[in-house]
């Protein structure tokens, strides 16, 4: 108890104006009644050097106090003056924010590494004692304070309360006088960095302390052997003996392996590697709206399947290790699953498959097949898969080759393996590169593999899952849609679609009688389009781009796509009236109704270029134009017309005499020629003597 007093009198002593106080609190403590204390104040009996206030404690001149009460305080706490010597050093301790500075972001050992903490708040702690001690030798007052008034023997007075002070002030200076005193002398004279120990990073006491030395070091770790610790000591050791350095251990090695960790990764592990794992990754947020950055990739689906195959010999031989491959474009914006497709690898079709399936779905998100403002993926198959990258949006940003930390999709797979696989009793687990404990019993699913889906099975679990993902999170998903501006959303139409997300047959079709006949997905199709200009253009070789989910419509282009027609499936008319069902003659009427405009366009330009040549000719009396020609008239005859340019109508008439006659000498030896011929051929003389 006594005890706990004196630690409370140190807290109330203290120096004020240079004066020795006790405080109210100590005093009406057991020694005076406050009445008392109220009345040696009033007379003038005791010294008041500070009055109390709110959170302001009064303070008593000690020498003011009357003896008795003097002695009962000294009774009862001890010398208040030996207490009060501690008080006033630690109150001369004063932050000293250039220090900090110092120690904690300036000061940095040779290997470019700074002090540890600890070793920096002790550094710390000796600057402002020593500081303090500078004070308290320089100011008289201050010295005659700290030391209770016995000057005399300075020094060993100043050591003493340091060591009494050590733990709480957390120093380690010298508990010598004599060595403190030299501290404070080199402390004056070098500053901070004298309070740093020769210790650290003694680099005459180092082993590898030379420029040689390290970079054979560094050298031998940034083989691509990927040498281990003992090796790289082995090797090291027998450069050192022919040219006398000293030996390393191999613990030594991996001292330094740690140091010169990042300036030699790239050489053992690779480029890819230092880039992943060592360079500066660049922190990136999610879309804050929809249809403004999609990105994709293929996973390897954590759900098993069962296969049975027959060999050339005809043995058949079931497998359980099976794993799809599903081809994912996500929305990070929610991340909400925009497209898929499924398929026992991954391939540029499946890719191609993938994207159609999310630009479909956005039609049936918001009424209309959208482009998307921004597109990631890796470069699997860029070449074959640009056009159709750049086609459906409007920038196309690749990812850096090998470069995992752009692939924000990654968590996106796991999210649905944790949130849906793993429920699933055909589930293979985390991946090989997650824990034991973490992965399924292996035991329990060879016992259940015969209850594993097969191939169809499987695909509709991952069909499913996609299904749940986009119900939960499609009104959110939609919601946001709401607030993309009208002018930034980008609509694609249906010849966009095909032109840049369609199949193409691989092959090419020209028009025939019955349009484009074109063979999809192993079936033969006819497409035609009532566009008049489609037959116009009937000798190009066609290349028919579609969709394989909807052959319903598709896209005719030429070899550079800069003549592009729709077309659509022909409609197939019953042949018998019978068979006829509603639309068929709506139909027909159609394709009839095609014919006649198209028959009466072909006409009227007949017409029009009639009536320019005709004109032409009137206008520029072209003699003998009609001879160069041999233009026919609509009856098919030249000869009539030439000549008719040049007769009267006297010779006209003769001339249709002549005409006449001409043509029946010509019926005449037509039939000579004709009885000439059989008479030669068949001996009619041989019949009739029968």
């Amino acid at each position: 108890m006594v005890r706990l007093r004196s630690r409370e009198l140190r807290k109330t002593m203290e120096y004020y104006n240079n004066i020795l106080c006790i405080s109210h609190a100590e005093l009406t403590d057991g020694i005076v009644s406050i009445p008392n204390y109220k009345l040696m104040a009033h007379r003038g009996k005791i010294r008041v050097v500070r009055r109390g206030c709110y959170g302001t404690a009064a303070l008593v001149a000690f020498d003011s106090l009357p003896e008795h009460i003097k002695k009962e305080c000294l009774l009862k706490h001890g010398n208040p003056r030996e207490h009060a010597v501690g008080d006033t050093f630690k109150g001369m301790i004063e932050e000293d924010g250039k220090a900090w500075q110092f120690f904690n972001v300036e000061y940095l050992l040779a290997d470019g590494r700074f002090l540890p903490q600890d070793v920096q708040k002790l550094y710390y702690q000796n600057a402002v004692v020593l500081n303090a001690i500078n004070r308290i030798v320089n100011d008289r007052k201050a010295l005659i304070r700290a030391l209770g008034g016995n000057v005399k023997h300075i020094w060993d007075n100043i050591t003493a309360t340091c060591n009494a002070l050590k733990v709480e002030l957390g120093h380690d200076l010298p508990e010598n006088p004599r060595r403190l005193r030299n501290k404070l002398a080199d402390y004056k004279k070098h500053g901070y960095v004298s309070l740093v120990s020769g210790k650290w990073l003694n680099r005459n006491a180092a082993k590898v302390n030379d420029v040689e030395q390290e970079a054979l070091l560094r050298q031998l770790f940034r083989k691509h052997n990927n040498l281990d610790n003992e090796q790289i000591c082995s090797l090291y050791n027998i450069v050192a003996e022919k040219v006398d350095w000293d030996n390393i251990t191999a613990s030594t090695v991996a001292n330094y392996r740690e140091k010169w960790d990042m300036q030699t990764v790239g050489g053992r592990r690779g480029e890819i590697e230092f880039d992943n794992t060592r360079a500066m990754i660049v922190k990136r947020k999610a879309p804050t709206l929809p249809m403004i950055y999609w990105t994709s990739d293929g996973w390897e689906a954590e759900l098993l399947y069962q296969k049975t195959e027959q060999d050339a010999k005809g043995n058949t031989r079931t497998t359980y290790h099976n794993r799809l491959t599903m081809v994912t474009v996500i929305d990070p914006c929610c991340k909400y699953p925009i497209g898929y497709a499924i398929g026992t690898h991954e391939t540029p079709e499946l890719i191609r498959e993938a994207f159609r399936n999310a630009v479909n779905h956005t039609g049936e998100l918001f009424g209309t097949r959208h482009k998307v403002h921004q597109l990631q993926t890796d470069n699997y198959g860029k070449k074959t898969l640009l056009p159709m990258y750049e086609g459906m949006s409007e920038k196309y940003t690749p990812a850096r080759v090998h470069n995992a930390k752009s692939k924000v999709i990654e968590p996106f797979f796991l999210y649905l393996n944790k949130k849906y696989c793993q429920m699933m009793p055909n589930w293979s687990g985390f991946g090989i590169t997650a824990k034991k404990e973490n992965q399924p019993n292996a035991q329990y699913l060879n016992k259940i593999r015969s209850s594993f889906p097969d191939e169809t099975g499987c695909r509709l679990q991952l069909e499913r899952i996609i299904q749940m993902d986009r119900e939960l999170k499609c009104e959110k998903y939609v919601q946001a849609y709401q607030e993309l501006p009208q002018e930034d959303r980008l609509l694609m139409n249906d010849q966009e679609y095909l032109l840049n997300m369609g199949e193409s047959t691989g092959y090419t079709n020209r028009l025939s009688a019955s349009g484009l006949v074109v063979t999809l997905n192993g079936e033969k199709h006819e497409f035609d389009s009532y566009d008049v200009k489609f037959r116009q253009f009937g000798s190009i070789d066609w290349t028919v781009k579609y969709d394989p989910n909807d052959t319903r419509k598709v896209l005719a282009i030429n070899q550079d796509a800069s003549i592009r027609f729709e077309l659509t499936e022909k409609y197939v008319q019953p042949m018998a009236l019978y068979d006829r069902q509603d639309g068929d003659s709506e139909q027909l009427q159609l394709v009839r109704g095609f014919n006649r405009t198209l028959k009466a366009d072909i006409m009227e330009g007949v017409n029009e270029d009639r009536n320019v040549v005709e004109e032409l000719f009137q206008n520029n009396l072209l003699e003998g134009t009609l001879t160069k020609l041999i233009l026919c008239d609509s009856n098919g005859q030249h000869k009539d017309n030439k000549n008719a340019a040049r007769l009267n109508g006297k010779a006209v008439k003769l001339l249709e005499k002549q005409n006449v006659k001409i043509e029946k000498e010509a019926e005449k030896s037509w039939s000579q020629e004709q009885e000439e011929y059989l008479s030669k051929k068949v001996n009619l003389s041989k019949y009739i003597n029968q």
